[in-house]
């Protein structure tokens, strides 16, 4: 998961959350001799494979960025009567019994807006959701094709038996099996992200007309018109249970060979994010968390069997701190030095608590066995600062706005653990402009042609923790790790399970003060 892509989803409601201090804890630890698991004040005591590219961010991805290791107003207006002020984002309470979470597969693509779906049985189930109308039988294999008339919906399509199926033309569709069939629909068609329902990338190539293979998805599919996106008007989501939606997350975050003790600690942080990542965004949007680099990898259903024990062996397991579900952030690789989240994630005031801070070096470092532990990219000084108030520009982000050439960019300020926090960024005509560390990334990974775009991935700096320099016509960056650097690193949990660490000490040491609890069976 990419840090840049949590704070553009929560912009628009951070800044209704004020931080509170809270004293971080914990100490040195080692792969060897890892940190013991604290108690959370307040809490019940009861008891992929990496990408070339780097790891994930959760979200990232190894490699939340959360993908395998490897590789979110206008002035007011005094006419106008007030309005209610939403409340402030806050950790939700462990939930008492599993709940059901949307996720954003991706959308249905301008040019070619249309998917097929079929059950596990003959027909499947179509309805409104929230309608209050009688829904609909259709015969498998039903096609759901979207056009500036609204849906145009056929079962039994590619035979000589096809039929349209008369369904609200504009309306959120939700499709299901029928009951007493398993909960899962095979679905065929094309997203916008570049990755085929069959989760098979089709970066660079054509979609328009291409026969694709079926995935196998659990849960229900909603498609929800977006009739403002000119790009992508229909998006895919799903409704899974929580317990279901997992194996297919851990399956694409971690290679499949790693520990158990891996997987089981994986388990955990991606349920606990999932369940923060509800409450964020349960009366907000229509989709709680997206499928990929937005949130955390998913790749549908399953049958790898380590992700499903690790699942079932944690089943309702959720980290706590304070009484409440911490929102368990993880990447590919820290590099040595881990991030805060209220540096690499957002402000917001679920991040200001002890689990996600740094209080100092964890000691020996775990992950330097990563292909991304250490990298180096070469840019063009003078094509980064035309960029870099471009970008600034298309970001809102105004102290970049006036620099003007770049004659030297230095670290500023390093958290406890060595990383770096903030930059300064010295342009030609001599004007200092700081800037955070993530913040820096970002502008960096713009696509000069298109700054509200990225690089390619392999032209795009993969972390924050990094020294820059200028050498002649060109900007040098040498850097540790891949993706935000906050929570657990995935080449490092993996090296603690290596060395016979349990999950609860993986989950000690990159969560500090946090507990585990099962917060339903």
């Amino acid at each position: 998961m990419d840090p840049q892509s949590f704070e553009k989803r929560r912009r628009a409601i951070v800044f209704l959350s004020t931080a509170a201090a809270v004293a971080a804890v914990g100490g040195i630890v080692s792969c060897e001799s890892p940190q013991g698991m604290k108690p959370a004040p307040g809490s019940r005591r009861d008891g992929r494979s990496p990408t070339d590219d780097g790891g994930p961010d959760a979200g990232e991805r190894p490699a939340n960025d959360a993908t395998k290791p490897n590789d979110a107003t206008k002035p007011s207006d005094a006419a106008k009567p007030a309005q209610p002020k939403p409340q402030p984002v806050e950790r939700p309470t462990p939930p008492k019994s599993e709940p059901a979470i949307r996720i954003k597969s991706g959308g249905l693509p301008k040019d070619a807006p249309r998917i097929e779906i079929k059950g596990p049985g003959p027909d499947v189930w179509i309805v409104e959701p929230g309608a209050g109308r009688p829904g609909t039988v259709a015969s498998g294999p039903v096609e759901f094709r979207w056009s500036a008339d609204g849906w145009k919906v056929t079962e039994r399509v590619g035979t000589s038996a096809a039929a349209v199926v008369s369904v609200p033309a504009r309306a959120t569709l939700e499709i299901s099996a029928l009951g007493g069939e398993p909960q899962q629909l095979t679905a065929f068609g094309s997203t916008l992200s570049g990755q085929s329902l069959s989760g098979q990338s089709l970066s660079g190539q054509s979609l328009t007309g291409r026969t694709l293979p079926g995935q196998t998805w659990p849960g229900r599919i909603r498609l929800v018109p977006q009739p403002n996106d000119v790009n992508e008007p229909v998006d895919v989501v799903h409704v899974v249970s929580m317990e279901e939606y997992l194996p297919g997350v851990i399956a694409k975050e971690l290679f499949n060979k790693w520990g158990v003790a891996t997987h089981r600690a994986q388990a955990i942080a991606a349920r606990s994010w999932a369940l923060c990542e509800m409450e964020m965004w349960r009366t907000r949007r229509h989709f709680d968390a997206v499928a990929g680099e937005l949130g955390q990898a998913w790749i549908g259903a399953t049958a790898h069997q380590r992700s499903l024990d690790a699942v079932a062996a944690t089943r309702g397991q959720v980290l706590v701190y304070a009484s409440r579900v911490v929102p368990a952030y993880y990447s590919s690789c820290c590099g040595g030095a881990r991030a805060a989240a209220r540096d690499a994630i957002s402000t917001s005031v679920v991040n200001d608590i002890a689990p996600l801070s740094v209080s100092g070096s964890d000691g020996r470092d775990c992950c330097s066995w990563s292909p991304t532990y250490r990298w180096q990219l070469k840019f063009d000084a003078a094509t980064i600062a035309a960029t870099l108030p471009a970008w600034a520009r298309a970001e809102g982000f105004a102290s970049l706005f006036k620099v003007d050439g770049i004659r030297r960019v230095e670290i500023a300020e390093r958290n406890k653990a060595g990383r770096p926090v903030l930059f300064t960024i010295t342009d030609a005509k001599g004007g200092v402009f700081g800037v955070p560390a993530e913040r820096l990334r970002w502008a960096l990974n713009a696509d000069p042609r298109d700054p509200q775009n990225l690089r390619p991935s392999k032209e795009r700096v993969k972390s924050a923790f990094f020294e820059p320099f200028l050498a002649g016509r060109e900007l040098v960056i040498s850097g540790r790790g891949h993706g935000h650097g906050v929570g657990m690193c995935q080449y490092g949990a993996e090296a603690m399970s290596k060395k016979g660490s349990s999950m609860q000490a993986i989950l000690a040491r990159y969560y500090p003060g946090a507990s585990v609890e099962r917060s339903y069976a």
